[in-house]
């Protein structure tokens, strides 16, 4: 059953091919011509295609070298400004965990110094 299917197949391509050969409105030299053409044509298209993807390809990589470089500038500008926050801000919460005890002192000292009224 195959090998008919097979013989079929090879016998449709023949009448087929030799059917259009025949009723083409161009000569053999004419198709040829244009199939040259259009290799030409589609040869030049994909050299096009390729440059563009190389061209694409470079791109994303400078472009992401460029954010790595970005992203550890800012880091780097974040950790100097929370180091120089942290270092400006230090004497002042010194100063108000001083002046918290003290408080607090002071409360402790007065409810000792304060009878409850019996």
């Amino acid at each position: 059953m195959a090998n008919g299917f097979l013989k079929g197949l090879i016998f449709g391509s023949l009448v087929g091919g030799a059917y259009t050969l025949l009723n083409t409105p161009r000569s053999g030299e004419e198709n040829r011509d244009v199939l040259l053409n259009y290799i030409d044509d589609t040869t030049v298209l994909v050299d096009d295609v390729s440059n563009s993807l190389t061209e694409l390809k470079g791109a994303i990589s400078e472009l992401t070298n460029e954010g790595k470089a970005l992203a550890e500038e800012f880091t780097e500008e974040v950790t100097e400004s929370v180091e120089e926050f942290t270092y400006q801000a230090e004497p002042r919460m010194r100063r108000i965990q001083e002046q918290t005890q003290k408080l607090t002192d002071d409360i402790e000292t007065l409810s000792q110094n304060v009878t409850p009224a019996q």
